[in-house]
């Protein structure tokens, strides 16, 4: 699919949906100018991502030294090989004192992880972002593997054409979240700008490798 047939499908479905949406908004790249990223590679970013959320949620409770030590003690980021894959942001969790927006901010991350096990093909489709993702879900995805061969086992990835597809559309709905904000009005059509926002922050950098930051998922950028 073009660049220009995806955003004509992405319109057809807001007016569909009641978004309203701009016309002139870009369109994203085509799938050759953007490099894919490896199964392995979303899997571990989605894995982390995970780990640290549940500490972040832990924090909130006051628990955070409680989780500390259970990841300490289990053999559970060994088993899922991703010792080395945690960010700066997601380091202070396991080693810092995170500030309470940070613990919130942590905890949100789960729209993101959830665009992420979507791409694995994990969550059989992306609900309307009016509402939050099934949290239960999203940990049972990892906790019911023993490790990260068996996660891999269970992983059917979606191609690069059905990525975009997403990206594009949440793309749009985040604008029309910014542009009800910016104009003093609530979201439209029951959209949750947190939620879109995160579900894009997950798409962005599914298809954002190229990106020059060194530690792009911290850094994900989303101009609308």
């Amino acid at each position: 699919m073009t660049p220009q047939e995806r955003r004509t499908k992405s319109i057809e479905i807001l007016k569909e949906q009641g978004v309203p949406y701009m016309e002139q908004l870009p369109m994203l790249e085509s799938e050759e100018g953007i490099t894919p990223r490896s199964t392995e590679e979303i899997a571990k970013r989605a894995i982390a991502c995970l780990i640290t959320i549940q500490v972040a949620c832990d924090a909130m409770a006051g628990k955070i030294e409680e989780a500390r030590e259970f990841f300490r003690e289990s053999n559970f980021i060994e088993a899922f090989n991703v010792a080395d894959e945690f960010t700066e942001a997601e380091e202070i969790f396991f080693s810092g004192e995170p500030a309470e927006q940070q613990i919130l901010d942590m905890t949100w991350k789960y729209e993101a992880y959830w665009s992420l096990i979507w791409a694995l093909g994990l969550v059989e489709e992306l609900n309307y972002p009016d509402n939050i993702c099934d949290c239960q879900h999203a940990i049972n995805v990892v906790t019911e593997c023993k490790g990260f061969d068996d996660f891999m086992k269970k992983v059917k990835p979606r191609g690069l054409n059905e990525i975009l597809d997403q990206a594009d559309l949440l793309y749009r709905y985040h604008w029309a979240c910014v542009d009800a904000r910016i104009n003093g009005r609530p979201a439209p059509a029951g959209l949750d700008p947190s939620v879109v926002c995160e579900r894009r922050w997950g798409f962005e950098w599914l298809i954002g490798k190229d990106s020059d930051e060194n530690d792009y998922w911290d850094n994900v950028m989303l101009h609308t």
